[in-house]
């Protein structure tokens, strides 16, 4: 599906929006899942279907509402577009070979924020949580045992199986909540949002496709059993073992849907409780060698690729700009960034403000935590061209006009600002 022209992402959308409409569709998948507007765009176009007014900015072409990319749309998320919620999604992140159905479950997953935002969702994880994550061989290793356990419950040919492969698995998970305590509610979190949105986008991808369902799920689990996991990708990983504890939820009740949303309780707690499998005595020692070698190995390819994505980012080209003072935290991608200490590596993008003026830094960037808190006392980034100074303000080209003291050395420049963010 090769959306390379207006008219191609313009039918493609009002497909798509076509297919959101379907009221019996859109339940297939969750007890009231509602209809959301869906926007496509690019580098340069949005193109938004089933929203119900005019933006400003925006033109009717065919039904779909057509404008100028701006800051608003990032990623691939849904997002509050002037009081309704839309599911949005990067066209510049798919292949041409992508098809209609795989796009189809991308937008329902995204939707399903939507109308988890809709529905006042607060079990949504603290992204910065993952900074203080205890990555220890101990934790691993059982980590990799409680997701095997958990694929093996997932395909259990009776109740009784079921019933045993959950109170291991419970057991290992309850043993790893005692060793890393608060800790476990980062992925307690995503399985909750991540876990039943991915959840979604494997229901609708096996139903469209007119394949098993047993092979979709596989298929989006695929990561669940390896030993050679990558744990640059940990927020990533978190997302399976939802998905594998909703469709066992859709073995053990099917009216759990409406009752895990009139709860409170994460998922897994929720599912732990509606299971009530009997816990057993874990112990350590019975962690296989080859698991504690394997997660030693994952511990160290990890650390390693910290070391060098921050020296990478030292040696980078250009002119280095630091700006120091306090800034807030406006926005960040949790799926591409790398940490050390109080040091944060942004992949992609890094939002905040500067003397209470929006900034968006859409490229790589390092900034230090104020201890532990959501702001930060220095970001530093690099340009190809040199800051210009005019009268009180500094233009930096690709960023924008900052109010600022101005501090030049040699390829280097530091912008204070004078306010508090």
């Amino acid at each position: 599906m090769n959306l390379n022209s207006t008219e191609k992402i313009i039918s493609t959308l009002k497909k798509l929006e076509n297919t959101m409409r379907d009221e019996i569709f859109r339940k297939r998948f969750w007890f009231d899942f509602p209809e959301i507007p869906i926007a496509l765009y690019d580098n340069e176009k949005v193109f938004l279907a089933g929203y119900p007014k005019i933006l400003d900015g925006f033109k009717k072409q065919d039904s779909i509402l057509v404008g100028k990319r701006d800051n608003r749309f990032y990623g691939n998320t849904a997002i509050d577009l002037e009081g309704y919620q839309v599911a949005i999604w990067d066209l510049t992140t798919i292949d041409a070979s992508i098809s209609f159905g795989k796009l189809l479950s991308y937008i329902f997953h995204e939707a399903f924020h939507g109308y988890q935002k809709m529905k006042g969702e607060k079990r949504w994880a603290n992204e910065l949580q993952i900074l203080e994550y205890p990555f220890t061989v101990e934790n691993i290793a059982i980590r990799f045992l409680e997701r095997r356990e958990l694929i093996r419950a997932l395909y259990s040919d009776s109740m009784e199986e079921l019933s045993e492969r959950l109170s291991k698995f419970v057991s290992l998970r309850e043993y790893r909540r005692n060793i890393i305590g608060d800790a476990l509610n980062y992925e307690l979190a995503q399985e909750s949002i991540e876990g039943t949105a991915f959840y979604i986008e494997t229901k609708v991808h096996s139903d469209y496709e007119s394949i098993p369902l047993k092979y979709s799920i596989a298929l989006h689990g695929k990561n669940m059993a390896e030993t050679n996991f990558k744990l640059k990708n940990f927020r990533l990983s978190c997302y399976a073992p939802g998905m594998f504890i909703a469709f066992i939820l859709d073995r053990l009740d099917n009216g759990w849907q409406k009752k895990y949303m009139n709860s409170e309780r994460y998922l897994y707690d929720f599912f732990k409780d509606l299971a009530s499998a009997p816990k057993k005595s874990f112990n350590p020692e019975e962690i296989p060698e080859d698991v504690l070698e394997s997660s030693q190995y994952a511990i160290c390819n990890y650390n390693e690729l910290i070391e060098r994505k921050f020296s990478e980012f030292e040696n980078s080209s250009g002119y280095r700009i630091v700006l120091k003072g306090t800034f807030p935290l406006m926005g960040m991608d949790p799926m591409n960034i790398t940490w050390k200490g109080l040091y944060i590596l942004n992949e992609h993008i890094f939002g905040t403000q500067f003397n209470e003026t929006p900034l968006f830094i859409k490229r790589k960037s390092r900034v230090r935590r104020i201890e532990k808190e959501f702001r930060f006392d220095e970001i530093v980034f690099f340009s190809e061209s040199k800051p210009v100074k005019i009268g009180g303000f500094v233009e930096i080209p690709g960023i924008g006009k900052l109010k600022a003291k101005l501090e030049e050395a040699e390829r280097k420049y530091i912008l204070y600002a004078d306010t508090k963010g």
